[in-house]
């Protein structure tokens, strides 16, 4: 494995060497598979020829090198993809499928991991390794899909159903930003066409739960953004509770709440009347203050700022160049006179060049400043520039931001002198600024103070004192699903492949399940391609051999022999938009297999949960078992703490009351 392992890029790639791939484009069509729209097993299996493979006991692996970016220093990060197969798993059952809502879901003979390492996990994994290679009999695989503090960890069943364990960006040490990574794993998902996709929501920033935060600004959790919506909840939050709670804390009006703050705490009042006099257009709910404060913060370069000063023109260091500070800022000047006066839209890079070279002759000169000046701040605009989706060439554009700016000094000169918490605004030749990490400072504490900690600062005043039950509630809906919509929506029942040739057939299976009562089981839909002229006989042995590969419980799977195998598929009927259904039975050994596993006690099948949030099944959250009636309750409802041991002895409330006129027998 550590083969795998690089540090950097040769200069010079040899022959037989792992390809390199862009970041920015891995996982769309061509990059570097060319997918279809028919079947996730194929995609993957496509995607993975690509890939550096390596085995190591009962799970392989395959590496991918994907390029970040190659100035100013090039940049290149490892994705590995891990399969675990179900031999090698702790666990048959999926717990993250049991909390999202999918626990009647098959379980499948395979997974495969997308773990892109940190520098912090890629060291204990070499640290691990380098022991197990004494110890052959051991896993090294199983340590990398183990440890936590990834920057990407998500995986996907055989069957098309994944999810996203963990994603970390800037923050806590990566070279990707969040989004950058969540791009990524977006595309491959949409690439490889997964089915759902499922994700605890843990998203936090500077202290702030991005769950609870985005969802009073904008009504989703961040993860929205990639179409991710309300999947399950924690103790007892269902979609109708959690769309309320969201509903009632963005609707909070900030003339009530500004009234009710000013007699209990002085530096909130401050802050809501600082943001509401930068911005436009009135802030009149708590959800228009935390979209205005997010948006603002977006719009802010970093280590840059917004101020009052007209004319300034940025500093670049030229210590590292071959030009002069004066020279730089007169091309600056030219550069900025040139986006003017296309009215702020957007321009090629090379429009920009040519216009400016009618004042300033040196192109090297006029390379540095564009590439310098990107998003940054001169005077009352920002130089937008952003690579062209179509043309896939950079373009330039100038925004007017002096909307943005104070319209008054003397406000925000006196917010300075009643700030306590250091977050004072700072001036520089009389010139007030706002820089990005005072808006997140701000945020932060407008966050703890009126989402969270809303008994120290509201106390008991009528509707404003349930923002911090609805907040609470909207932190408890931690389960989000995105539903990849490929095969759901589609009508076809079947399709023609390579030029009419082959035919792919969406079709599904039923059988009884003997541990479920007898129910009838339908997987979902498989695209089973076979010759066009196959006979009905070829089709139930294609399909039989996939869904054996796919589900363990499907091992030894056979479709009955009742109809007419000698029929050609391109003449039987098939059943409406279900596509083709066939019934079938599971061998007598694998009945008594998936029997005793279901049978045993360590699935939790037969725990009885009844806690008072209404919870009936196990969500994730820690739980205690009653010792008398053996009833299950979420810790956190029968008044332990997260930082409390669980008792030893533990009785439920309704077993307590039975248990005090018995004290009192002889």
């Amino acid at each position: 494995m550590s083969s795998l392992i690089r540090t950097d890029l040769p200069k010079k790639r040899k022959r037989g060497e792992s390809r390199v791939f862009r970041l920015k484009t891995f996982g769309e069509r061509g990059h570097p598979a060319e997918t279809n729209e028919l079947s996730f097993r194929d995609n993957l299996g496509k995607l993975l020829e690509f890939g550096h493979f390596e085995s190591s006991g009962l799970m392989g692996s395959w590496s991918f090198q994907l390029e970040v970016h190659r100035q100013p220093n090039p940049l290149y990060v490892l994705l590995f993809v891990v399969e675990e197969p179900i031999e090698a798993s702790l666990n048959l059952r999926c717990k993250h499928c049991q909390y999202v809502g999918w626990g009647n879901q098959m379980i499948c003979n395979k997974k495969y991991h997308f773990v892109i390492p940190s520098k912090e996990t890629m060291a204990a994994f070499l640290k691990l390794e380098g022991g197990i290679c004494a110890s052959p009999e051991k896993e090294s695989l199983s340590h990398l899909v183990e440890l936590q503090g990834h920057v990407l960890h998500g995986f996907f069943h055989s069957n098309g159903f994944g999810h996203l364990l963990s994603i970390n960006g800037f923050e806590s040490g990566s070279d990707l930003t969040g989004h950058q990574v969540m791009e990524l794993w977006d595309r491959l998902c949409t690439g490889l066409k997964a089915r759902k996709i499922g994700l605890n929501d843990a998203s936090h920033k500077k202290g702030m739960e991005l769950r609870l935060l985005h969802g009073v600004a904008k009504g989703e959790p961040w993860f929205g953004r990639w179409g991710y919506r309300f999947g399950s909840g924690t103790y007892g939050v269902t979609q109708k509770i959690y769309e309320k709670a969201l509903e009632s804390v963005r609707n909070v009006p900030l003339c009530l709440l500004n009234h009710h703050l000013t007699s209990l705490n002085r530096d909130t009042p401050i802050l809501l009347t600082r943001y509401q006099t930068l911005s436009t257009e009135p802030l009149i709910t708590l959800s228009d203050l935390f979209m205005f404060m997010l948006h603002l913060h977006s719009r802010l370069p970093r280590d840059s700022y917004i101020n009052n000063s007209r004319n300034q023109i940025i500093s670049i260091d030229s210590t590292n160049c071959r030009w002069s500070q004066k020279r730089i800022q007169m091309a600056i000047k030219v550069v900025i006179e040139s986006l003017k006066r296309v009215e702020c839209r957007w321009i090629s890079r090379q429009e920009v060049r040519d216009a400016a070279r009618n004042y300033i002759g040196d192109t090297g000169l006029l390379d540095f400043v564009l590439k310098s000046l990107g998003n940054q701040v001169v005077g009352n605009y920002l130089v937008r520039r952003s690579l062209n989706p179509v043309k896939k060439v950079l373009e330039y554009c100038l925004e007017d931001i002096s909307n943005l700016l104070p319209s008054s000094n003397h406000e925000l000169t006196t917010l300075q002198n009643q700030y306590q918490m250091g977050k004072t605004t700072t001036t520089t030749n009389g010139h007030n600024k706002i820089t990005r990490g005072q808006v997140m400072k701000d945020m932060a504490y407008l966050y703890r103070h009126i989402l969270m900690d809303y008994k120290g600062v509201l106390g008991p005043i009528g509707i404003l004192n349930q923002i911090g039950m609805a907040s609470r509630a909207i932190l408890d809906a931690k389960y989000f699903i995105k539903e990849y919509q490929y095969i759901r929506d589609t009508s076809m029942k079947a399709i023609q492949l390579d030029g009419g040739c082959k035919l792919g057939i969406f079709c599904t299976i039923a059988w009884k399940s003997h541990h479920h009562n007898n129910d009838i089981k339908m997987p979902p839909q498989e695209c089973i391609v076979v010759n066009k002229n196959a006979t009905m006989s070829e089709v139930c042995r294609e399909a039989e051999r996939v869904f054996r590969e796919i589900y363990w419980e499907l091992r030894d799977f056979v479709v009955d022999n009742q109809r007419e195998m000698t029929t050609r598929v391109d003449e039987m009927a098939l059943n409406g938009n279900k596509g083709l259904v066939l019934d079938g039975n599971v061998g007598m050994m694998m009945n008594i297999e998936v029997m005793k596993y279901y049978d045993d006690g360590d699935n939790k099948k037969d725990m009885r949960i009844e806690c008072e949030c209404g919870a009936k099944d196990e969500d994730g959250e820690r739980m205690v078992c009653c010792d008398i009636c053996e009833v299950w309750q979420h810790t956190r409802c029968v008044g332990v703490q997260h930082n409390e041991e669980v008792p030893r002895i533990f009785l439920c409330q309704s077993c307590d009351q039975h248990l005090i006129p018995l004290s009192f027998l002889p």
